[in-house]
């Protein structure tokens, strides 16, 4: 009887496992594997261990102003890129957990304006990451999070994505799949190239506006969990604003430097003081919110001095990296080249 009966919950066991480990996979095959985001996350698993120096991390603006092939033509650095579209200061906080799990980087890069995001930050945005995201400890630490303020219908969608994305199976294709089974990932480490222009119209003394914006307490929470998980791994932190003329003023630059003093953490704000300053009329692809490529070159390149003048790293071997990296460099290269012989 006994016997029978651990053949029984055995083969329940068995059935559960093979159920949970189904239901993972078709929710992982279902999940759109298109745009700029699920390229990212995912090429984000694909990368060799340990094989990041800097990691950078954001909100929208960050994926089309940091060029990892730049940064490896410039500083001889491995880099990898990772934004979404509204991401909070918390959402970095758990991408950062992720990337750690296989990564050990040099030094940590954070889009500031995470810290101020205050328009709706929607259930699709949220999506966005933590359906490309493995499912781990992690993942469900981040999904029962009170501040993302899921109800328990949206984080058992969340944790099977399946539900919501049944009605997508006429479309999965072959490369699907494929991408299911082996993997897939981003050209460009992340890096997002656009050459489209639309200029900025706006005031371009925004620096100079006085707004009513504050460092809340989840900001500054969450800002302290980040910090705290670098000083652990002993990995350097950066504080990275880059260029956004719709987005920036000179009340959130005092907030985070006066932030950045208090906790002696570098911060670099590129909407001052760039020795090739971004012009607005020609080097955004959307009215002041986004950069294009030139816009990129010229951040990368503010950013690359920064690091070589104020960081000292212990010599790194790049042997297993500097193939797939000059690749990346070349097609980067190849791709520029194309665009500005067809315009």
């Amino acid at each position: 009887m006994k016997k029978n009966m651990k053949k029984s919950v055995l083969a329940f066991l068995i059935f559960v496992i093979v159920f949970l480990f189904g239901l993972n996979f078709f929710s992982k095959l279902m999940v759109p594997k298109d745009g700029e985001i699920a390229p990212a996350i995912n090429g984000l698993y694909q990368q060799k261990k340990d094989s990041i120096d800097v990691l950078v991390l954001g909100d929208s603006s960050i994926y089309r102003s940091v060029n990892p092939a730049l940064i490896w033509e410039e500083n001889n650095l491995t880099s990898y890129v990772i934004g979404a579209p509204s991401a909070r200061i918390y959402t970095l906080y758990y991408l950062l957990e992720e990337a750690l799990k296989k990564q050990t980087p040099k030094l940590v890069v954070i889009e500031s304006n995470c810290v101020f995001n205050n328009h709706e930050y929607t259930e699709g945005n949220k999506r966005k990451v933590i359906d490309n995201m493995k499912l781990t400890k992690n993942k469900i630490n981040m999904i029962n999070d009170d501040v993302f303020n899921f109800t328990p219908k949206q984080k058992l969608k969340m944790l099977f994505p399946i539900s919501l994305y049944h009605n997508r199976y006429n479309d999965i294709t072959i490369q699907d799949v494929k991408k299911t089974l082996f993997g897939y990932g981003s050209k460009f480490n992340g890096f997002v190239m656009s050459d489209k222009i639309k200029p900025y119209l706006g005031d371009l003394d925004y620096m100079k506006k006085d707004t009513e914006d504050k460092l809340g307490n989840t900001e500054r929470k969450y800002l302290s969990k980040i910090e705290s998980l670098c000083k652990s791994n002993n990995i350097s932190l950066l504080y990275l604003k880059v260029p956004g003329a719709r987005e920036w003023n000179k009340t959130k630059k005092e907030l985070m430097t006066t932030y950045a003093q208090e906790k002696n953490i570098s911060y670099l704000d590129l909407n001052l003081n760039m020795k090739n300053p971004i012009n607005w009329s020609v080097d955004t692809l959307d009215k002041g919110v986004h950069l294009n490529t030139q816009g990129a070159i010229k951040t990368t390149k503010e950013l690359n001095e920064y690091i070589r003048k104020h960081y000292r790293f212990d010599k790194i071997n790049h042997d297993d990296e500097k193939e797939k990296y000059d690749e990346m460099l070349r097609k980067y290269h190849q791709k520029l080249n194309k665009k500005h012989s067809s315009i």
